[in-house]
């Protein structure tokens, strides 16, 4: 019993050693792969404009980002937003236009969502129903009914409406 006990923590503690040993190591890979993804959400937001550029603003608590063209002129704002989805977190970057008024794109960043039901959110049906809301009033959702643009309403997942709520609810609190 005592030979099994040494042998099991053993092979416990070299493994979290190891496990600590690579997240060290590849650590700075991680962070630009999470970088390279940000960016690459970023530029997808406003995709007619080529390559924009965007800043980050110094704001508390939230990624907020001004996008320009390459002349300066301002093509609008991408808010970065984490939702808990029924997987896990869900990272979205959400455009809105120059006044605020208007979202002009959504790109999930990241998602831990089932693959196939939740991870949907991340399909350009999905994501293009938010083009043309107004970010200032609620968002909401209908099932197996066609949505209704003029009542800020997107169709829900089926067989996903955690994953659905998640990020209505993401959106709805962060860009308030």
């Amino acid at each position: 019993m005592k030979r099994m006990i040494i042998v099991l923590t053993s092979v416990m503690i070299l493994s979290g050693l190891i496990l600590a040993l690579a997240d060290t190591v590849f650590q700075p890979q991680i962070q630009a792969n999470q970088q390279k993804a940000l960016e690459t959400s970023l530029a997808a937001i406003f995709p007619k404009a080529g390559s924009p550029e965007f800043s980050q603003l110094p704001v508390k608590q939230m990624q907020l980002y001004k996008g320009t063209d390459h002349s300066g002129k301002l093509l609008g704002y991408a808010v970065g937003i984490v939702t808990n989805g029924y997987g896990g977190p869900i990272n979205l970057i959400v455009g809105l236009g120059p006044d605020l008024k208007t979202i002009v794109g959504m790109e999930v960043v990241s998602d831990s969502e089932t693959p196939g039901m939740g991870s949907r959110i991340s399909d350009d049906w999905f994501r293009n129903q938010f083009d043309g809301l107004n970010p200032l009033d609620t968002i909401t959702y209908v099932k197996n009914a066609k949505p209704d643009p003029d009542k800020n309403q997107i169709e829900a997942i089926s067989g996903a409406t955690i994953s659905t709520k998640a990020v209505l609810s993401g959106l709805n609190s962060s860009l308030r």
